[in-house]
């Protein structure tokens, strides 16, 4: 085998490694070891992509070092342009928690990290497959996901009225704000697609919830609320030419709902007693 083949196997082998100790149900220094191992896995992909389409630039340099990996990382950036935009800024974030891991022993932090990882491995399972024609869902089993004591990771967990990372340490903070930052980037490059795990909610109103798998219960209270709805009112409506105005269509029903909900009888009394307290009207 070339050098490109034995950085493409190892690269592999060391992504699959990767995601087996990330299932593995009892597995101490968890994600330290994956992010090591992902880095590690990216590196050596990065590295033969850029001998197979640039053979001139040197990755082995001839006191036995390689390309580091950040030189790497910002060299096939700059040659996929906008395409790889996503890619690393997930792999930069990746790569920021694996340097800085000491500093995030204190902070219960797995759930973002895992929300980071897993759109890490799609986008290196997609990268080689377009440029190296190895699909993995082929030549792997990875199929099953992990049974365990708690349920998966459901969008209830991030619908919560309290940050979990307000009472987090400096370096997480950091760490968060710099996630912050990549998504700011990509979305002001017109690029929709998330560093991390998303999750997209539709409010319906159904009745029939009984077997529903989570359930919202939306108040206008804004301090207690799961979410938070703020329903148009008609009583303050104001017609408008403007384009960007919202839009309120009002049927026959929701008129005689919400504006005209006197009754004929209602309208009688009202106008009784209103006349009679003046002695206009005498009843009868």
């Amino acid at each position: 085998m070339n050098t490109i083949d034995n950085l493409v196997e190892n690269s592999k082998s060391a992504m699959i490694a990767a995601i087996e100790i990330h299932n593995k149900p009892i597995f101490p220094y968890r994600y330290e070891i994956v992010t090591v191992l992902l880095i590690n896995a990216w590196e050596l992909i990065l590295k033969a992509y850029i001998l197979t389409n640039n053979p001139d630039v040197k990755v082995i340099r001839e006191d036995g070092t390689t390309k580091p990996f950040e030189e790497c990382l910002k060299f096939v950036a700059s040659e996929l342009g906008n395409e790889f935009d996503v890619i690393k800024e997930s792999i930069d974030r990746v790569y920021e928690y694996r340097c800085n891991i000491i500093h995030f022993y204190t902070d219960e932090i797995d759930l973002l990290i895992f929300s980071l990882l897993r759109p890490n491995v799609i986008f290196y399972s997609e990268f080689i497959e377009n440029h190296f024609g190895i699909d993995l869902t082929e030549e792997t089993n990875l199929v099953l996901l992990p049974i365990g004591f708690r349920r998966p990771i459901s969008p209830i967990d991030f619908i919560t009225n309290i940050s979990a990372a307000r009472e987090s340490s400096p370096a997480v903070k950091t760490f968060i704000e710099s996630i912050v930052n990549s998504a700011k980037f990509l979305q002001q490059a017109g690029i929709e697609e998330s560093i991390l795990v998303d999750y997209r909610l539709a409010v319906i109103n159904e009745k029939r919830i009984k077997n529903a798998d989570i359930i919202a219960g939306i108040t206008k209270d804004s301090s207690e609320a799961t979410i938070y709805v703020e329903a148009p009112s008609l009583d303050k409506v104001t017609i408008s030419t403007d384009e960007d105005a919202k839009k309120i269509k009002i049927d026959e029903e929701a008129l005689f709902e919400k504006v005209y909900t006197e009754t004929y009888q209602m309208v009688v009394n009202y106008c009784y007693v209103t006349f009679n307290a003046h002695g206009s009207v005498k009843k009868g």
